[in-house]
């Protein structure tokens, strides 16, 4: 089976790029491969904003891979400076890197391990 990381830039105003990443890390951990979802960008505001929106359409997904369906972390750089970091923290999303110091995650280390790189924005 496959290794892929989904890096999702997509926020909350590309509500289509966003679902897009999501349904496929979903399609490929369902059909056996190993899938690792990370949060960049914009994409780190997602937590907060589901968090008033139950009826949005990313919903479902999201709260599947949260649940563990498929592993998820947020580059903590990006949730600082999208003031998204209690939003990842409160949904218990791993924040990688340092906030204001270092990018995460770490694309070469994903790259080595074998990961094919999925970037949705």
């Amino acid at each position: 089976m496959g290794k892929y990381a989904v890096l999702l830039s997509a926020g909350p105003d590309r509500t289509g790029s966003a679902l897009n990443g999501v349904e496929y890390a979903l399609r490929l951990a369902d059909g056996g491969h190993d899938v690792r979802v990370f949060l960049d960008g914009a994409a780190t505001r997602w937590p907060e904003e589901l968090a008033t929106r139950t009826d949005h359409p990313l919903r479902d997904g999201l709260d599947r891979v949260v649940a563990g369906d498929v592993e998820i972390a947020a580059c903590a750089y990006c949730a600082a400076a999208f003031d998204a970091t209690t939003g990842c923290q409160t949904n218990e999303i791993p924040l990688l890197g340092t906030a204001g110091e270092e990018h995460g995650p770490d694309i070469a280390a994903l790259v080595a391990d074998g990961y094919e790189l999925l970037t949705m924005s």
